[in-house]
C-alpha cells in the first residue's frame, strides 16, 4: 500500500501536465485499441467483462459485497468482541459519507467533460449509456477502492492483493466502457484509498475518545455506528426497487458474492474448530 499512493499521484500528475495528450492516447488505446486488436469471436467477451466489472463498482452492488464478505467475520467476532464490529460500522459510516462528499463535490466543482463530449463518436467504443459531463473523478473507481480498502483489515492476507486488483480492474473498465479518462480513474483510486485510510484513523481516534465518563464522544461514536447500520439496511431495502438495467448481471454478482461469503465462513469455522 505504501508505494501505491505515490504511484497514483505520479500517474495523475503526469497525465494532468502532459497537455492531456498522454491521457487521450492512453484512453484510445484501452477503449478502442484493445477491442479492435482482439479476434472478432472474443469481442463479446471483452464487452461483457467491461460491463460486469463496471457493475461491481456500482454503489448498490459494492455495499452488498461489503455486507456479504463481512457476514462470516461478524458471526465469528461479534460474540467474542462486539466492540470490533461497532468499530467497523463507524468506519463504514465515515467512509461512505466522506467518499460521497469528495467524489460528488469534485465532479461538480471540476465539471470535466467525458470522452464522448470531446472525441468524435466514430473513435469511441461506448458500452451502455453515453455520458457527457462530470468526468473527474471516476465515482465507480472511488467506490471500488473504498469498498476493497475497508475490507482489507478483515479478509485473509492472501486475498488482499486480489481485492486491490479487482478494484483496479473496475477502474480500468470505466475506460473500457468509454465513460472516463485514465486520469479520472487514477484520481478515483487515490481518493478511495485516502478516504479509507482517513476513515480507519478517525474511527480509531474516536474509539480512544470514548472512556466511560465521556458522554459526548461516546454518543458520537454510537451515532456513527448506527448511521453505518442504517445505510446498509437502506441499501438492502432498496434492492427490490433497483434499476432494471443489467439487472440479472447484478443479481448474479450478488449471488456469487453470497456463495463466496458462505464458503469463506465455512472454511473459517472449520479452521476454528
Amino acid at each position: 500500500m505504501r508505494f501505491i499512493l505515490p504511484l497514483l499521484i505520479l500517474i495523475t500528475v503526469v497525465l494532468a501536465w502532459s497537455d492531456r495528450s498522454q491521457d487521450r492516447q492512453l484512453f484510445l488505446w484501452i477503449n478502442t485499441g484493445i477491442p479492435h486488436a482482439l479476434p472478432v469471436a472474443l469481442s463479446p467477451f471483452w464487452d461483457t467483462a467491461m460491463i460486469v466489472l463496471t457493475d461491481l463498482g456500482d454503489t448498490h452492488v459494492m455495499l452488498w459485497i461489503i455486507l456479504l464478505v463481512n457476514l462470516p467475520w461478524w458471526m465469528q467476532v461479534g460474540r467474542k468482541n462486539p466492540e470490533a464490529v461497532n468499530l467497523y460500522w463507524v468506519v463504514f459510516a465515515i467512509v461512505v459519507v466522506l467518499a460521497t462528499v469528495i467524489a460528488q463535490g469534485l465532479k461538480s466543482i471540476v465539471g470535466a467533460l467525458r470522452p464522448a463530449s470531446v472525441l468524435p463518436p466514430e473513435s469511441l467504443h461506448i458500452l451502455g449509456n453515453t455520458l457527457n459531463y462530470n468526468s473527474f473523478p471516476s465515482g465507480h473507481t472511488v467506490t471500488a477502492f473504498v469498498g476493497m480498502c475497508t475490507l482489507l483489515p478483515i479478509i485473509p492476507a492472501s486475498w488482499r492483493w486480489f481485492a486491490l486488483t479487482l478494484a483496479a480492474s473496475i477502474g480500468f473498465s470505466r475506460v473500457g466502457m468509454g465513460a472516463h479518462w485514465p486520469i479520472d480513474v487514477a484520481a478515483g483510486a487515490f481518493l478511495g484509498i485516502v478516504a479509507s485510510m482517513v476513515s480507519w484513523q478517525t474511527a480509531f481516534w474516536l474509539q480512544k475518545k470514548t472512556p466511560p465518563g465521556n458522554t459526548f464522544w461516546k454518543k458520537t461514536y454510537r451515532g456513527l455506528a448506527l448511521l453505518g447500520m442504517f445505510i446498509m439496511a437502506a441499501n438492502i431495502a432498496y434492492t427490490p426497487f433497483y434499476e432494471l438495467d443489467h439487472r440479472y448481471i447484478r443479481l448474479g454478482l450478488i449471488g456469487l458474492c453470497l456463495a463466496a461469503a458462505i464458503i469463506w465462513g465455512y472454511r473459517r469455522q472449520s479452521r476454528s474448530n
